[in-house]
């Protein structure tokens, strides 16, 4: 029988790019800011700004890169996603274009 690898075998570290701001965000992301992901846990000395709501949209996609899965393969075409807040005139925040990616991508 084949020996089954550990999930923490398998993944990778993930960085997670501001690339856009409509509006003004309410958590203070700026374009160019990080969020740094290793292993499970999210690097608060690496990254700049952390926002939950921003995290329930691309958690999905932070799992499927972790994990090396082919984001085509999932019918997406990039890795490209927004936060939930709309921003004006719905909301007085702003909303956010993440990119993300594999750490060893961003160096």
């Amino acid at each position: 029988m084949k020996p089954v690898r550990r999930v923490a075998e398998l993944t990778r570290d993930v960085v997670v790019v501001a690339r856009e701001v409509k509006g003004l965000c309410s958590a203070g992301i700026k374009p160019g800011d990080k969020i740094v992901i290793e292993g499970p846990n999210i690097s608060l000395e690496k990254s700049d700004k952390v926002c939950g709501y921003a995290f329930s949209c691309i958690m999905p996609v932070v799992f499927a890169v972790r994990l090396g899965v082919n984001l085509k393969d999932m019918g997406l075409k990039g890795r490209l996603w927004q936060c939930v807040d709309p921003g004006p005139p719905y909301t007085e925040g702003g909303t956010v274009l993440f990119e993300v990616l594999p750490l060893e991508d961003d160096r």
